[in-house]
């Protein structure tokens, strides 16, 4: 069988509706990032993620040192619950790797699932470049909790 998805599961005290607002916000990803990718969010990237369709840029160093930007294509917005994006090369079309941070209320606090799921990835190109998913189970972890503790 093929893995085509990796999901990160961490709890939290901090409630839904904290944690999606501040994944709204391009800063708070530059800021949380625990792959050591994120460089900052890109200068004509919106301050707040309002719903789907919209597009945050960020900008990014690869596993080689080489710079480059992204333009995430926002496409689950659901408040307080769920946001998910594509990323793409800066003006280019998703490649199909989509991210979702998902919130879901329990007892007093939140368990987060996030996900990097890459089963539309066609493209045979960026298959045979690319190890997936390009940012490790620990890395992910860290971003989570750099989220936390920014909101604790």
């Amino acid at each position: 069988m093929t893995v085509t998805a990796q999901t990160v599961t961490v709890t939290s005290d901090l409630p839904p509706a904290m944690l999606f607002a501040a994944l709204t916000r391009p800063a708070v990803h530059a800021a949380a990032d625990g792959s050591g990718m994120l460089r900052g969010v890109s200068a004509d990237s919106p301050e707040t993620i309002t719903g789907v369709g919209d597009v945050f840029g960020m900008e990014m160093t690869a596993e080689d040192g080489r710079e480059y930007s992204v333009d995430n294509h926002v496409t689950v917005f659901e408040p307080d619950a769920r946001i998910a994006w594509l990323p793409a090369g800066r003006g280019k079309e998703p490649v199909g790797v989509e991210w979702t941070w998902e919130f879901i209320p329990e007892g007093d606090g939140t368990l987060i699932a996030v996900t990097c799921d890459w089963s539309r990835v066609t493209n045979e190109a960026y298959l045979a470049r690319f190890t997936l998913p390009r940012v490790s189970v620990e890395k992910v972890r860290a971003t989570v909790d750099s989220v936390i503790a920014l909101l604790g």
